[in-house]
């Protein structure tokens, strides 16, 4: 877990934060073309250079906790795709297309040796290899050593999954995490028990990033479903690609009156570990931590978000109820006031005529998030505004 020392650490800046009414802030606004959002041919090169060509979060390790698992992410165009656990321990990730029509091979997520597409039975072992064509002597001389299911390369860190859809593109996960794979390490994800996931469909995918990873809005559109937090400060801090957001709750004052040794992060503050592109984890120190994954839709108008809740106990039946007040929760937030403002941004966007967003000062994860778009995927960003 996070060392005490670091937890005091950043209780006293935010505290610090909060006394002063201040938060990060980046150098300057930053003006943003309100183009790069909707623009499809913009929008083509951001989807295959940030989400097909880099590691992405594919999924968890809590999602195949035993050898012969499997878990299959549902409903996300573009993104089908099956985790398994083979028989020795080992994770694997694979288009979840068969290969003899392309139908799904597995849905859901379960325990067996075995998975079999529903249209002809035709069966693959949970490391992918092709084990079973029915009336094979009907169907003709199919060679199943070469027509396992198509692999995509993983590499599993701290309870992540990682993997890069391209066959062609390198995979080089230190780069892609750098400085913040200690961050994620100290989180002890890999030991976690899974509780649900939701799956919702939204408009561009940055319009709903963008609104992840501020809270100057949060007085505005959260007050009533997110009482607790103080929205309007907090600390950021950027790790290479990567950001992470710290915001006081409610207790942090009462928190620091107590001795230094009594204070914990989850009574005084609230964490987003926000991971380039599309990831970030939230609560990610409590015992409660929520995984949210927005990928790119069919068009640039689309998305689809996913969220999973963890446990960091055996589930009972307390911790699932607490689970489902959980879930209702993040649904009022996300979809029913987060994502009406999207869309409705959205809608305003398309006659925007070309005029630029602005990014303010203390938008600092929303500034590093576009700065670091722009950099990969190659567009000029002006930084200033007179």
């Amino acid at each position: 877990m996070v060392p005490h020392a670091r937890v005091v650490e950043d209780i006293q800046r935010l505290h610090d934060m909060l006394e002063s009414g201040m938060c990060s802030l980046e150098d300057s606004i930053m003006e943003l073309p309100s183009a790069l959002y909707l623009d499809a041919n913009y929008w083509k090169r951001e989807v295959d250079t940030l989400f097909y060509k880099r590691p992405i979060l594919l999924g968890l390790s809590c999602e195949i906790p035993k050898p012969n698992s499997y878990s299959a992410l549902e409903g996300v165009p573009g993104f089908r795709i099956l985790l398994t656990r083979d028989g020795d321990g080992k994770a694997h990730a694979f288009f979840n297309s068969c290969r003899h029509r392309g139908a799904p091979v597995a849905s859901g997520r379960g325990s067996a040796a075995r998975v079999s597409c529903p249209y002809h039975a035709w069966t693959y072992s949970t490391d992918g290899s092709l084990v079973g064509v029915p009336q094979d002597k009907l169907f003709g001389r199919c060679d199943k050593a070469s027509h396992g299911l198509a692999e995509i390369r993983v590499e599993e860190r701290h309870g992540l999954i990682f993997g890069v859809l391209d066959p062609e593109a390198p995979f080089d996960l230190d780069e892609a995490l750098g400085e913040f794979e200690p961050e994620l390490a100290s989180l002890d994800l890999e030991d976690t028990h899974l509780l649900w996931v939701e799956t919702y469909q939204g408009p561009n995918w940055k319009f709903c990033r963008d609104g992840y990873i501020e809270s100057y809005h949060f007085q505005t559109v959260h007050s009533e479903s997110l009482p607790n937090l103080i929205g309007s400060i907090n600390v950021t801090d950027h790790f290479g690609d990567h950001s992470l957001i710290l915001l006081p709750n409610n207790e942090i004052r009462s928190e620091v009156s107590l001795p230094e040794n009594d204070w914990t992060g989850p009574r005084a503050l609230s964490d987003v570990y926000v991971m380039f592109p599309n990831t970030q984890l939230s609560t990610a120190r409590s015992d409660f931590p929520l995984i949210v994954r927005v990928f790119p839709g069919p068009t640039p108008e689309t998305s689809t978000g996913v969220q999973m809740l963890l446990s960091r106990k055996t589930p009972d039946d307390a911790i699932r109820a607490e689970g489902e007040a959980q879930l209702e929760m993040y649904r009022q937030v996300t979809q029913r006031e987060d994502y009406v403002l999207d869309y409705a941004i959205q809608d305003a966007a398309e006659n925007n005529n070309g005029r630029p967003f602005l990014l303010g000062r203390n938008e600092a994860a929303v500034q590093h998030f576009h700065k670091t778009i722009a950099r990969y995927v190659d567009q000029p960003v002006d930084e200033e505004v007179g």
